[in-house]
């Protein structure tokens, strides 16, 4: 028996694979069809494939017979756990058309399976069953075929889990994007190239502005000059260089203030990447993120205005002279501003202040 391991690990990621999976492991088994049921602990079925019968064989075995299959008992019975058992050894062809579940289900159908091959878990955790069949008429399964079952039932397992670890990835990933989209930040992930990796929906607007910063061929497309810089910077970040210059200006053809461009780990190995957090010193907070700062901390219509000007890196003696007061004024509501926030500095108010998502 020759396993066809490309067709069948491509269930891994592939949904349309994985919908047909159970036909080949039949193929696999060499059988007329194949189920496989992933349980829970206690032996709950969670999923089942069995992709030989019709809709309406499978949809009246999950109601009526899922619980009480006597290849399911007879498989707990014999004890061979997580190894193939020819079942039809033990309950033959003609023992099991006596069964309710041969009567009211298989022959109803006009279906004549009567040999059945298993692997049944230990039913006390989380596992999975595969049975593999064939009808009353065909050749008894032999140790060849038990033993190219445990094969089939090895591949398997690692299939499930892969995918279910794929599957985790995704959530992850998606989440994580979501999480940086809300946060509209511009985040970009990159490797030691500069090729994008993922970015958020924020550093996507930025670089469709092609204001000195763009993606061409999915990778960063800057000035030459800074380009090296950034790959340097980065390639520093991923080996833990945190010595290595990490901050960077990028100059706009357009005379508006340079983006600002921060190097930042991305994660604990390599492959991970890094981080480019892009601000545009252009861009402000609207009216409803100060809102939002103004009811979480209780702040006053004067501490809200503060906050703004001081995020829109407006310097004391702007913001004094804008109002028509004193320095020494803005630095006493300054004070206020601090200790309703929780915060002792300037730089730990901006950094609280961006934590809140801007909007329009």
């Amino acid at each position: 028996m020759r396993l066809d391991l490309d067709g069948l690990y491509a269930a891994i990621d592939d949904d349309k694979a994985f919908s047909t999976l159970s036909l080949r492991l039949a193929e696999a088994a060499g059988t007329r069809s194949a189920v496989f049921v992933e349980l829970e602990a206690g032996g709950v079925p969670v999923a089942l494939q069995a992709k030989y019968w019709s809709d309406d064989i499978v949809g009246h075995y999950i109601q009526d017979y899922i619980h009480q299959d006597p290849w399911t008992a007879l498989g707990v019975k014999v004890g061979r756990f997580d190894r193939a058992a020819a079942l039809d050894a033990i309950m033959t062809p003609e023992q099991f058309q006596q069964t309710a579940i041969y009567n009211e289900l298989y022959r109803a159908y006009g279906d004549d399976t009567g040999r059945c091959l298993a692997v049944v878990p230990n039913l006390a955790k989380a596992g999975v069953m595969l049975a593999v069949h064939r009808a009353a008429s065909d050749a008894a399964f032999t140790a060849k075929d038990q033993a190219g079952l445990d094969d089939i039932y090895r591949h398997l397992n690692r299939i499930l889990s892969l995918r279910q670890m794929v599957g985790h990835a995704r959530d992850k990933a998606a989440s994580l994007q979501d999480l940086a989209d809300q946060s509209d930040q511009g985040l970009v992930r990159v490797d030691k190239d500069l090729r994008v990796l993922g970015l958020s929906a924020r550093a996507q607007q930025m670089f469709d502005q092609r204001d000195g910063l763009a993606l061409r061929n999915s990778r960063i497309d800057v000035t030459p000059a800074l380009h090296a810089a950034l790959k340097s910077a980065v390639a520093a970040m991923i080996d833990r260089n945190m010595d290595a210059q990490s901050g960077f200006l990028c100059r706009r053809p357009s005379g508006l203030r340079p983006y600002r461009i921060v190097v930042l780990p991305a994660g604990f190995h390599g492959q991970s990447g890094a981080i480019l957090k892009l601000d545009d010193p252009e861009a402000h907070p609207a009216p409803a993120t100060m809102m939002a700062v103004q009811n979480a901390y209780g702040l006053s219509n004067m501490e809200a205005a503060l906050a703004q000007n001081l995020l829109a890196e407006k310097s004391v003696e702007e913001i004094a002279a804008g109002r028509g007061v004193g320095r020494e004024t803005i630095k006493s509501q300054m004070k206020s501003l601090f200790h309703k926030t929780g915060v002792s500095r300037q730089t730990s108010l901006l950094k609280l202040l961006a934590t809140f998502p801007r909007r329009g």
